[in-house]
C-alpha cells in the first residue's frame, strides 16, 4: 500500500505497526484515520484491517471524479469495459501484489433500466468476461441469490492446471484463480443509496472470506504435505527391505554394530520428517474444520442481519460435495492411508535398537568373560611362579632358573585359561 509520510512518520508508524502484532483484539484498524483516500481525482481508498492473526486489506474504487468533484457515474456502460479498466488501475495502485492467502474482488454497479433475471444473468456474464481471460460462465458459476435489494453472483474461476509442483505452486495458483462476486442494483436505486448499501457489507463480507480463504489455503497446502509424504514412503523402501534381511544377517553373526547404527541414525532422520509432514497434514485438516465452523456461523449472523436477502448460495462453499466437505474427506482420507508409514517407521526403529542393545550386551558380555579368563590365567601363573620360587634350592639366582620359572607360570597360566573356559562353556551349556 502506497503511504505519503516523511522518514519521521514512517518511522512512528512503523513502530505502531509492530504494536499491533502483540494485541490479541479480534478486528484492529490499522490507520488511525480507518481508511487513506486515494489522491484526486481518483474516487476510491485502503482500508487495512488486522483479524486476529491475519491482515486485510480493503481496496474500495469506482474511477474518477467529475469535474464538480463527484463520483463520474456517466459513460461506465459495459461496452466501455468499465470492470476491465477499474481491475487494471487497482491493481497497478497494488504494484500488482496478490493476497498471500486469496484474495476476493467484489463488482459492483446499478442497471440502467428494468431488467429480467435473464437479462441481469446475461449482463452479469458480460461483466465476467471482462475479468477473467479464460472465462467459463457454466463451469465457474457457484451460485446467486439476492442481497439489500440487488442481484448477487459468485464465481471462481481455479486454473485447471499449472506446470508447477510442490511449495510453488500456491504462489502460481493464487495469482491465476480468481474468485469474485458481481453485484447489480435495479435502475431505481440511487448512485448514493447503492454505495451505502455495498459499503455496510463490507465488514461482513472481509470475515467470511477470511475463512473461506484459509480453507482454500489449507487444502493446497495439505496436496503439498501429502506429495512429501508419498516421497518419504517410497524413500523408506530400501530401509524396510534393509531391515527385512536382519534377522537373516543375525544368524548368520554378520552384523557390525556400526553397521546397525548408521541404519538407525538415517531411520531416524526418515521418522522425524515423515512425522513432520503427517502432523501438518492433520494441522491443515484442523484449520479447514475451525475456518469452515466460522464461516458457517458468520453466514448465520448475515441471514440474520438481512433477513430480506436471500445467501442460499453461498452456503454451497461450506456445505456442498465439492468445496470445503470434500476438502475434509480428502485430507482425513490421507491421513489414515498415512499413518501405518509412521508406525512402521517406529516398529523398524525399535526393532533395530533392540538388536543394538543385544549386540552392545553381547560384546559386552564377550569382553567380560575375556578379561575374567585373562584375570583366572595372570593370577594363577603369578600364584605357580610364586610356589616355584618359595621351593628352597641353590639356582635361584641363575638365569637359568629364572627362565624355568617364567616357562612354567606361562604353562600353568595357559592351563588355567582352558580350564576356565571348559567351566563356563559347561555353566552356559546347562543355563541354556
Amino acid at each position: 500500500m502506497p503511504t505519503y509520510l516523511d522518514e519521521n512518520k514512517f518511522t512512528e508508524r512503523y513502530t505502531q505497526f509492530f504494536q499491533y502484532k502483540k494485541k490479541s483484539a479480534e478486528l484492529i484498524e490499522l490507520l488511525e484515520t480507518r481508511t487513506r483516500k486515494f489522491r484526486p481525482p481518483f474516487d476510491g481508498y485502503y482500508y487495512p484491517l488486522q483479524f486476529s492473526d491475519t491482515y486485510s486489506l480493503l481496496v474500495n474504487y469506482s474511477g474518477k471524479f467529475n469535474a464538480e468533484g463527484e463520483p463520474d457515474d456517466e459513460g461506465k456502460s459495459l461496452n466501455n469495459q468499465p470492470f476491465l479498466n477499474l481491475k487494471q488501475e487497482v491493481n497497478q495502485r497494488i504494484d500488482q501484489q496478490v493476497g498471500t492467502i486469496g484474495q476476493t474482488w467484489l463488482l459492483w454497479g446499478n442497471l440502467t433500466s428494468q431488467k429480467t433475471d435473464t437479462e441481469i444473468t446475461e449482463i452479469a456474464q458480460r461483466c465476467y468476461t471482462q475479468f477473467v481471460i479464460d472465462y467459463d460462465w457454466k463451469r465457474d458459476l457457484i451460485g446467486q441469490g439476492q442481497l439489500l435489494g440487488g442481484t448477487i453472483f459468485e464465481l471462481w474461476y481455479c486454473p485447471q492446471s499449472l506446470d508447477v509442483n510442490g511449495q510453488e505452486f500456491w504462489d502460481k495458483f493464487r495469482e491465476k484463480n480468481h474468485h469474485l462476486l458481481i453485484w447489480l442494483f435495479p435502475d431505481n436505486v440511487s448512485a448514493d443509496a447503492m454505495r451505502n448499501q455495498v459499503k455496510s457489507s463490507y465488514q461482513d463480507f472481509i470475515r467470511l472470506w477470511q475463512y473461506r480463504h484459509k480453507i482454500v489455503w489449507s487444502y493446497y497446502q495439505s496436496r503439498y504435505q501429502k506429495s512429501l509424504l508419498k516421497q518419504e514412503y517410497v524413500e523408506i523402501q530400501p530401509a524396510i527391505k534393509q531391515a527385512s534381511e536382519l534377522p537373516i544377517s543375525l544368524k548368520n553373526n554378520k552384523l557390525k554394530l556400526n553397521q546397525l547404527q548408521t541404519i538407525l541414525s538415517d531411520n531416524l532422520i526418515n521418522l522425524s520428517d515423515y512425522t513432520i509432514a503427517l502432523n501438518y497434514l492433520e494441522n491443515h485438516h484442523q484449520t479447514i474444520k475451525i475456518n469452515l465452523d466460522n464461516y458457517q456461523s458468520r453466514l448465520t449472523e448475515m441471514e440474520i442481519k438481512y433477513p430480506d436477502s436471500n445467501l442460499e448460495f453461498l452456503k454451497k462453499f461450506s456445505e456442498g460435495d465439492i468445496y470445503a466437505q470434500k476438502y475434509q474427506r480428502q485430507i482425513q482420507a490421507d491421513s489414515i492411508t498415512f499413518q501405518p508409514g509412521l508406525t512402521l517407521l517406529q516398529n523398524l526403529n525399535s526393532t533395530i535398537e533392540g538388536i543394538i542393545t543385544l549386540e552392545q550386551t553381547k560384546s559386552d558380555r564377550q569382553l567380560n568373560n575375556t578379561i575374567a579368563i585373562a584375570g583366572v590365567g595372570l593370577a594363577t601363573s603369578s600364584l605357580g611362579s610364586a610356589v616355584i620360587l618359595a621351593q628352597p634350592t641353590n639356582y635361584k639366582q641363575d638365569i637359568g632358573f629364572r627362565v624355568e620359572v617364567f616357562l612354567w607360570s606361562l604353562g600353568i597360566g595357559a592351563i588355567a585359561i582352558f580350564l576356565t573356559m571348559i567351566i563356563i562353556r559347561i555353566y552356559r551349556h546347562f543355563r541354556s
